[in-house]
């Protein structure tokens, strides 16, 4: 259309502050035209049988592991995270997930007998997937891999913080020929994908963002995998090995500068342990080498936002220990913080924050730390830190997340591709990756078959009989002595020779109405 003026995402790089490139914006037409094609790819896609889907997987874990370089490359350049990061929690996740998906398919997705009902795994159709930009490979893959796996094909919006990454694993997707459809924006073009045809969505992102995705979906409406913010705790308790509670967690905290839904944000620590726990913190993160291990933020506002709520909580009496500002180079960069004597009112408590700060309280028991975890509705994950392996799984059996580690941090469950994964609350609600996660795209269709010869004792005409022989049934159902049980069971003998009599009387008579 003469005239108009195409809108541009521009991609700035986090360690540079540079422009990295610029990425036309598909219009509300471009979408649904990309939808129709995936429409047309999924009369071949849904009628392979999972083993030659697996094939087609493998494919691409061939073409992944060959762009690795490039792809780490881009995504360093892009999110900013370290490169063993990039090879640690996307590359190789990712090629260990695909090579999952090949050996279990085939066996997750056959039909299943029930007597006289076949259970048979229908496709969706066309899935729609909104990503995110924190993990661009890993977050974004999954779904991808799970709703091809399944039979359907895919239309991908990712996020705009992450279009040069995308767009590199697009390439990868093309090259495995993948039936993945591209479509790049911002949050309109989200809306637009939300408005269209698909049959099912898979979101990961914000709740605030997940709630306006849900309302346009509700006027299909149109089902959804929501995996959505987290705000995750963790229990430091009395028996706690100390020294490997504060490394990890410095470390779950810090890696990707924090950026990550799952990463410990609330930490709750007994008194007995508080001090000598804050003193192995402090000294975990003053040993970081920023220039090799440190991740900038991705955007200076979430960087503004982060210092803005370390300030707060000082303000509202909690004690900094080390950190609490922005790194003097270029980029993004933030010191990684330690804050003690943190209260649930405070927002570094309250809200999904991405950043490389640890607000920590004291609790007086494990009890206390349990319900202090639990009043957050942001329930991701908790994590459990304690030498008593049985006392563990009591509290784990207390809290109210979907996924509680017992001394290990969230994070590297999250990268199982075997484990389910989801939210809770307002965490979300769906499962991705796992067996679970296949059953979330795709329909198991009932399919019922009979003799056609069989006698039909339901239908017209009603007999007198017919009730007395039901109720007998039912009496069958009552939980009760053997005694009872054996009357019941004389009770139904006398009531199927009354039915028989009935019958045969309604036979000889011609009372049936036709048929059998």
């Amino acid at each position: 259309m003469l005239g108009h003026k195409m809108r541009m995402i521009r991609s700035i790089s986090p360690l540079t502050q540079e422009t990295i490139g610029c990425y036309p914006i598909a219009t509300e037409e471009e979408v649904n035209a990309t939808i129709h094609r995936a429409n047309k790819a999924l009369l071949h896609w849904s009628r392979l049988t999972p083993r030659q889907r697996g094939d087609y997987l493998k494919q691409l874990r061939r073409v992944l592991a060959a762009q690795a370089e490039q792809l780490v490359s881009t995504i360093h350049q892009e999110i900013g995270k370290p490169l063993q990061e990039v090879y640690g929690a996307e590359i190789l996740p990712s090629l260990s997930a695909i090579k999952w998906l090949e050996q279990q398919i085939a066996h997750y997705l056959r039909p299943r007998r029930l007597r006289q009902v076949t259970l048979a795994p229908q496709p969706y159709g066309v899935v729609g997937i909104i990503g995110t930009w924190n993990y661009p490979l890993w977050l974004n893959l999954t779904p991808i891999l799970w709703a091809l796996a399944a039979g359907n094909t895919v239309v991908w919006k990712p996020s705009e913080l992450a279009t040069a990454s995308a767009c590199a694993l697009q390439s990868c997707l093309e090259q495995a020929e993948l039936p993945v459809f591209l479509v790049i924006g911002d949050a309109q073009v989200g809306q637009a994908l939300c408005r269209s045809s698909i049959q099912k969505l898979a979101f990961t992102g914000s709740t605030a963002t997940g709630r306006s995705i849900l309302s346009t979906l509700a006027q299909g409406p149109t089902p959804a995998v929501m995996e959505l913010s987290g705000n995750d705790a963790s229990i430091v308790t009395a028996y706690a090995d100390l020294p490997s509670a504060a490394r990890c967690l410095v470390w779950a905290r810090c890696c990707n500068a924090g950026q990550s839904c799952v990463a410990p944000q609330r930490i709750f620590v007994h008194q007995k342990c508080y001090h000598e726990f804050l003193t192995l913190c402090q000294q975990q993160m003053e040993r970081l080498q920023l220039e090799q291990e440190l991740t900038p933020l991705r955007t200076e506002n979430l960087r503004s936002n982060l210092h803005q709520r370390v300030q707060a909580a000082c303000a509202q009496g909690a004690e900094l220990l080390t950190g609490g500002y922005a790194l003097s180079r270029t980029g993004y960069f933030y010191a990684p913080t330690l804050v003690a004597d943190c209260t649930d009112d405070m927002a570094l408590m309250q809200e999904d924050l991405f950043g490389p700060v640890l607000a920590v309280s004291s609790v007086h028991s494990d009890e206390e730390a349990v319900e202090r975890a639990n009043r957050s509705e942001f329930t991701l994950g908790v994590s459990i830190w304690t030498k008593d392996i049985q006392h563990g799984r009591f509290l784990a059996q207390q809290l109210q997340a979907a996924v509680v580690t017992i001394n290990e941090v969230e994070l590297l469950i999250a990268a199982n591709p075997a484990i389910p994964f989801g939210g809770w609350r307002l965490s979300g609600f769906g499962k991705q990756r796992g067996r679970e996660g296949l059953d979330e795209f795709v329909v198991w269709k009932a399919i019922y078959h009979t003799s056609p010869f069989k006698r039909r004792y339901h239908l017209f005409p009603y007999h007198h009989a017919n009730v007395h022989l039901l109720g007998s049934l039912v009496e069958l159902y009552i939980p009760s002595s053997l005694h009872h049980r054996l009357q019941a069971l004389v009770s139904l003998f006398a009531a199927v020779r009354s039915w028989r009599r009935e019958h045969q009387y309604a036979l000889k008579n011609n009372v049936h109405r036709g048929g059998k």
